[in-house]
């Protein structure tokens, strides 16, 4: 089956959902005549999955976002034909998780399109997070009483929007006669805050036919969950410090959700550590409570949870940010939902105090013998050890001015990057500091450059990459091409101060393959110079000018390249269907479809494959290749 896109719709799905632009396609509803729904066939966390249009066009409106697509198309020819179809019309639920937190923050994204599909559907389709896969000639497996696979919770949710048609789960290609697609109106990150149809619909259904009934001060505990599934070293001392100022502690996880609704609406002052039960809170706070949460990871949960209960309950949580220590489960990379903190509970005490939520007295410091004690404790239940993150600040983290030396803004990868106009923005610099600017190339690079390469980069940016990868890799030589002038001595400067200036070096000018290449060319200046190209911008402020060409095979039999990096928004497919590739080993690629289309980046990644390279598993993407030469080839 042939699969294309169209590149209006690339150019509007591949935009992030946004909760506050009216225009963006996260606030809309589309609807889809034969629509197709094609399932993933494999784990892990982008999937390719997902609906096609009646021409087979990838629908992006229909993909769940988290900072990223979770979903990608399917690669062309690999999608079989629907053996069913079926006839009414339904709504896209999106993706259905187990998890509890997960469930409500991005399974439910799309909920507030029922609202407006509301006796017009015959039912409402999911994708599994997990596939399981089709059972015979099934193609949905439909939630009944005789075939349940809804959790308990999931159920009672589901009532509380007042959802009475049936529920199923896309397991098998299935053609699909009307297809409601509804933006996704939450999820994490910057759409925690969600839109504001998304919270209308919220705010106006769930929950209402409940009563509040409860205790006014509330403490919501995890300790009951085990070391397993993450928590507080000591959170019964907690309890019991709370339980003296009069609160209740309670254990949402035990009771049904009507119960814990019940108890949400009741309380005037509720504490709890960041954690799904506070996302379930949010969606029935009211701004007259007041609200306190524990942070109990150093992560952006805790932020996406702060700013959920701030957008729908009206007022802000206080936060209590007293970590101590992070400790790691043994099993895991890195601090996440799974790991254990420490807290500082004076300072705890002092925050809930100034609060008027508790009274400061009382707040003892657990001590390092006792914590190790509780630890162990832990460890011993769990079957799991833990250990501490390897960055152990006792005091509040520290600014990245005072982390960094005089005339530098950010550091990542083990280099820093100087004062410049270029890194200006707060945003770049957050970025770069958590590791995140350019992380699927500088990841896809790091695994597969070494000592012996000869490395040559093709868009050579403000110089993060380049320099990262010459302190890390220690390759024999770099030569990299940039085509904005200004940035040239941006990308000078970082190289010498990291003291990389001996393995890599920057020239002017646009790199280019093919027959009867011109002298020089236009190149359009962007504000934002992650957007300069040498394609025309749309609605970008640019500012063009010439810049000199050189052509990569002079370039190649001069510098004998075995590594090649490029990033040069969206001038890779020319690049590609003129390059001789012979002698390389190593490709690192991003690819550009808002500039050329799917087809554009199809076409790319055939190119690729042509001369002999294949995508290196878990270190490539749908836009990021990190590529080798197959060993035939």
């Amino acid at each position: 089956m042939q699969v294309s896109s169209s590149m209006k719709d690339v150019e509007v799905g591949l935009q992030p959902p946004n909760p506050r632009d009216v225009q963006n396609w996260a606030h809309q509803m589309r609807t889809l005549k034969s629509a197709h729904i094609v399932p993933s066939q494999a784990r892990g966390l982008v999937q390719q999955c997902g609906v096609y249009d009646r021409n087979m066009d990838y629908c992006h409106d229909a993909v769940l976002w988290r900072g990223q697509p979770l979903m990608a198309p399917i690669e062309e020819g690999r999608i079989a034909t629907p053996q069913k179809a079926m006839k009414g019309g339904y709504l896209w639920g999106g993706v259905i998780h187990d998890h509890f937190g997960h469930f409500l923050v991005e399974t439910l994204s799309r909920i507030w399109g029922y609202g407006e599909v509301e006796g017009k559907i015959d039912g409402i389709l999911f994708l599994e997070k997990r596939p399981k896969g089709a059972t015979g000639d099934e193609t949905v497996r439909w939630h009944t009483a005789e075939t349940p696979f809804l959790l308990q919770f999931q159920e009672q949710v589901f009532a509380q929007f007042g959802v009475n048609v049936p529920i199923g789960v896309v397991c098998a290609p299935t053609k699909v006669e009307n297809l409601y697609v509804p933006g996704q109106g939450f999820g994490m990150m910057q759409m925690t805050v969600g839109t504001p149809k998304f919270k209308s619909f919220v705010q106006g259904r769930f929950g209402h036919g409940i009563a509040p009934e409860g205790p006014e001060r509330l403490y919501i505990s995890r300790s009951a969950f085990g070391a397993r599934r993450g928590g507080i070293i000591g959170e019964d001392i907690i309890e019991d410090r709370l339980n003296k100022d009069g609160y209740t502690v309670f254990h949402p996880q035990k009771v049904d959700l009507q119960t814990q609704i019940a108890r949400y609406k009741a309380a005037r002052e509720i504490v709890a550590a960041d954690g799904s039960a506070l996302h379930l809170l949010a969606m029935v706070a009211k701004p007259d409570q007041k609200i306190a949460m524990i942070k109990r990871r150093r992560s952006s949960a805790a932020r996406g949870i702060e700013a959920h209960v701030a957008s729908f309950a009206g007022t802000r949580p206080v936060v209590i940010d007293a970590i101590k220590q992070n400790w790691i489960r043994s099993d895991r990379k890195r601090v996440d939902r799974f790991s254990l903190a420490e807290l500082d509970l004076p300072a705890m005490g002092k925050t809930l105090a100034a609060a008027g939520m508790a009274t400061e007295a009382g707040w003892n410091d657990l001590g390092a013998p006792a914590c190790a004690a509780i630890l162990a404790d832990l460890e011993k239940e769990s079957q799991y050890s833990f250990r501490p993150q390897r960055r152990r600040n006792t005091e509040p983290r520290p600014t990245v001015k005072e982390e960094l030396p005089e005339g530098i803004v950010a550091s990542c990868h083990g280099i820093q990057v100087p004062k410049s106009f270029a890194v200006a923005s707060k945003w770049l610099v957050r970025k770069i500091n958590n590791g995140r600017y350019e992380n699927k190339e500088i990841a896809g690079a790091l695994t597969l450059v070494s000592p012996t390469d000869r490395v040559l980069e093709c868009g050579a940016g403000i110089g993060v990459v380049g320099t990262t990868i010459a302190h890390n890799c220690k390759p024999q030589k770099m030569l990299s091409f940039e085509a904005n002038p200004n940035l040239i001595p941006v990308i000078e400067a970082t190289y010498q101060h990291n003291k990389v200036d001996h393995i890599i070096s920057v020239t002017h000018g646009a790199l280019m393959s093919g027959a009867d290449l011109p002298d020089s060319t236009t190149f359009n200046i962007s504000k934002r110079f992650a957007y300069s190209s040498l394609h025309a911008a749309n609605s970008e402020d640019f500012v063009q000018v010439t810049v000199p060409v050189h052509d990569f095979a002079t370039v190649k039999n001069d510098f004998a390249p075995t590594a090649l990096m490029m990033d040069i928004e969206g001038g890779e497919l020319d690049f590609l269907e003129g390059a001789d590739l012979s002698g390389i080993n190593l490709v690192v690629m991003e690819f550009h479809p808002s500039i050329y289309g799917v087809e554009g980046m199809n076409r790319c990644k055939d190119l690729l494959r042509q001369a002999g390279f294949s995508p290196v598993p878990k270190k490539s993407s749908e836009f990021v290749w990190a590529a080798r030469r197959d060993a035939q080839a």
